[in-house]
């Protein structure tokens, strides 16, 4: 079912959930060339289960699984060192919303639903997107995996539950937007709508969509179709 107007939206749900990368950031292509340009330079090569794992873990339990999966001579604190020097800039600098996300987000926080951030970013890069995207001050929470204790990623519900406990809105009243399969059914688990958002690298390329929009309450495909 595709994504109704905001007035339905408002009797259901008292919250949004947003993911960040894929979902309302228009940053996939970077986190790929990213993982594409560390790769190579240690003789491996992107692989589609690579991208779906890193893609759903913090950046910390990325940078052990790399570690533990290529010959690389790093330790997983370096990774994530190298990693962040890489992509900061960029999120400071260069990502940019896709079209049509800021106007919803202002016109479901105009609407009086709280607004919540959760994502598998760290919290300096989140923040760094946010606060130039001018989306930090319609936002009531941001939620990263850094703020779960454990090891954890958005194959379990725990980061979209932290969200839900910070808004004070049980998560039947909460709708969690996600671009990749594995962080729909993170959410399933812990009892939240959720609506899958198109993003050609979350959904392979079209290939995982119908699948998303199975596993679904709702779907939206393009941003600018709801403003």
């Amino acid at each position: 079912m595709k994504l109704p107007l905001l007035a339905e939206i408002r009797d259901r749900y008292d919250a949004l959930i947003l993911d960040l990368d894929g979902t309302i950031l228009d940053s996939m292509r970077i986190w790929y060339e990213v993982d594409r340009k560390f790769l190579a330079r240690y003789g491996y090569e992107v692989t589609p289960e690579y991208t779906d794992y890193v893609k759903s873990a913090s950046i910390d339990e990325g940078a052990r699984y790399t570690v533990d999966n290529y010959n690389i001579p790093l330790t997983p604190s370096e990774v994530v060192d190298t990693w962040n020097e890489m992509v900061f800039g960029e999120y400071k600098d260069n990502v940019r919303l896709k079209e049509g996300s800021y106007g919803y987000i202002r016109e479901a926080k105009e609407a009086g639903l709280k607004i919540a951030c959760a994502t598998a970013l760290t919290s300096v890069n989140a923040k760094a997107a946010l606060d130039a995207n001018k989306v930090t001050e319609l936002i009531d929470t941001l939620i990263t995996l850094e703020d779960i204790e454990g090891t954890v990623n958005k194959t379990e519900p725990d980061i979209y539950l932290k969200a839900s406990e910070e808004l004070n809105v049980p998560a039947s009243r909460c709708l969690v937007f996600e671009d990749v399969p594995a962080a729909i059914q993170g959410a399933r688990k812990g009892g939240f709508g959720i609506c899958a958002v198109y993003d050609d690298i979350g959904c392979k390329e079209g290939r995982q969509w119908q699948e998303m929009i199975n596993s679904s309450d709702y779907s939206l495909e393009d941003w600018r179709t709801l403003i």
